[in-house]
């Protein structure tokens, strides 16, 4: 798993053991291989955390922790890409649902990527949760909408 990030004048995050470069690493879990690269970078005073591989039970916690290492260093605004997402399962629900909480409880907000036929779209949707977090199919548009 691999973040990387990039600032406008906001210190990077604490490092919690992740690199900061951008090649992809494999980690190998069992039989079965897990990639998955969260990338941050800030853009009018929002965190943007880009999400790349299924999240699913066993990389659910490394996007939990790259927000909330952003929100320990004092993020309070997050948008959360999705579009590079092919799978999502109910752990990866939760992770959106705890980070959303915990944004909340701080005076901030979360923000959704998802291109409307995308499944975690449909997943949101099948949910409910679409209704209850501000979701939209690009970055740009999320921008857009918080300003």
């Amino acid at each position: 798993m691999t973040v990387a990030t990039g600032t406008e004048g906001r210190p990077p995050p604490p490092d919690h053991g992740y690199t900061r470069d951008r090649t992809p690493r494999t980690r190998h879990e069992g039989t079965s291989e897990i990639d998955l690269t969260v990338r941050s970078s800030v853009v009018d005073g929002w965190t943007i955390l880009s999400v790349e591989g299924e999240v699913d039970l066993y990389t659910a916690p490394a996007v939990r922790d790259a927000a909330l290492a952003a929100m320990e260093s004092g993020v309070d605004h997050v948008v959360l890409d999705l579009t590079a997402v092919p799978f999502m399962d109910s752990s990866g629900l939760g992770v959106i649902v705890a980070c959303l909480k915990q944004l909340r409880e701080m005076g901030g907000d979360l923000a959704l990527v998802s291109p409307p036929s995308s499944p975690p779209t449909k997943l949101l949707s099948l949910t409910g949760l679409d209704h209850a977090i501000p979701t939209h199919a690009t970055v740009d548009d999320a921008l857009a909408d918080t300003r």
